[in-house]
């Protein structure tokens, strides 16, 4: 049963710790791989403000890939409540400790 609890947390924190890099790594990456200008033609013709390592810049993309802006609210809420979870269900089975807990106080 232990086993499985510290599945289910690790599970929770790593899924987390995913989407919100990948929700982070999305502008640097559409700012230096997406055309400045609409590309009809590629289905890339909706215009979103990304940030870069050079500044802002308008760039051009495709309806799935405008999808994470749309729903970016949702995204890191989720992101919040995978992380809560994980936190509240390692308080409640302590099955990641902290490895100071351990050690005998330290008399002044």
């Amino acid at each position: 049963m232990r086993t499985l609890r510290k599945t289910i947390v690790i599970t929770f924190v790593a899924l987390a710790v995913v989407l919100f890099c990948s929700f982070i790594a999305l502008d640097p990456y559409y700012y230096n791989t997406r055309p400045r200008e609409p590309h009809p033609e590629s289905g890339r013709i909706y215009r979103e403000r990304v940030k870069g390592g050079a500044g802002v810049a308008d760039v051009y993309l495709t309806r799935t890939e405008k999808l994470p802006y749309d729903y970016g609210t949702w995204i890191l809420n989720t992101y919040l409540l995978l992380f809560a979870t994980a936190v509240l269900l390692n308080q409640r089975w302590k099955v990641i400790r902290n490895p100071r807990e351990d050690k005998p106080k330290k008399l002044y």
